[in-house]
């Protein structure tokens, strides 16, 4: 017997090194430089496996580029290598992906979504106070004796029932420029010298320039993987497309 133990110790040694680097690479992530082979997906409607290594092989005898799935390398005169879908479009757009895509993308790419500052001021206080009485802009004497100005009291961000600096002279402003607030972003050139998004600094939030909704104004995960890969297999014609291919990507 102690024969035969020593006969099969170097292959149970081999099966076992085998077995380490199998878990191995299950579990420590691909360095982002390398392409991935297969990106497993979880969703509730089954997890999806997307073997990326056959997908850019068969873009590659189309003549194809990594710009026919992802979005174009070079925006804002910059060029970038193609990120993780992830990065951009989340399962949900809520403070987590916020926190971790801030920390996972180069500060450049802040202007890809943030694509606005508001620049100087071209508000004219002079202009407004020649043509209107000044309770019209102002608080009247119930509230304050004499005019002041608006951030004796309003402050960068709203408290309890005082609104914020900006909120308030939108408001104020509202009641008569509302043609302007109805052009959205177009009318905001009215009072402000828009100018291009700066990677430094704190980013404006989405609903800034974007009025109807605080999200983010991008398609989620799931979407705009169905809309991309769905809409290239209908034009090759092959593989999974249409409502009743859901089992050839989605496993249960």
């Amino acid at each position: 017997m102690p024969v035969l133990k020593n006969r099969y110790t170097p292959i149970i040694g081999v099966c076992g090194a085998l077995a380490l680097l199998i878990a191995g690479g299950h579990f420590i992530p691909t360095p982002s430089e390398a392409l991935p082979v297969r990106i497993s997906m979880r969703n509730k409607g089954g997890n999806v496996v997307f073997t990326h290594a056959r997908h850019l092989e068969y873009v590659k005898k189309l003549d194809g580029s990594c710009e026919t799935c992802h979005h174009e390398k070079k925006m804002r005169g910059m060029t970038l290598a193609p990120v993780p879908c992830g990065s951009c479009h989340a399962t949900e757009f809520d403070a987590k992906f916020s926190s971790d895509h801030q920390a996972s993308l180069p500060p450049e790419t802040c202007t890809y979504c943030h694509h606005a500052e508001l620049g100087k001021l071209l508000y004219s206080h002079e202009d407004h106070a020649a043509q209107h009485d000044c309770t019209e802009c102002h608080h009247g004497p119930d509230i304050e004796a004499e005019p002041g100005a608006c951030n004796q009291c309003h402050g960068a961000e709203a408290e309890e029932n005082m609104p914020s600096l900006r909120e308030a002279v939108h408001a104020k402003c509202n009641t008569c420029h509302e043609d302007m607030f109805e052009e959205q972003l177009k009318g905001c050139k009215g009072c402000h010298e828009i100018l291009p998004g700066k990677a430094e600094g704190p980013q404006p939030s989405c609903n800034s320039c974007h009025f109807e909704t605080d999200a983010t104004p991008l398609l989620t995960r799931m979407d705009s993987y169905h809309d991309q890969c769905m809409d290239c297999h209908e034009k090759a014609g092959a593989g999974p497309y249409g409502e009743d291919s859901c089992n050839r990507c989605h496993t249960r």
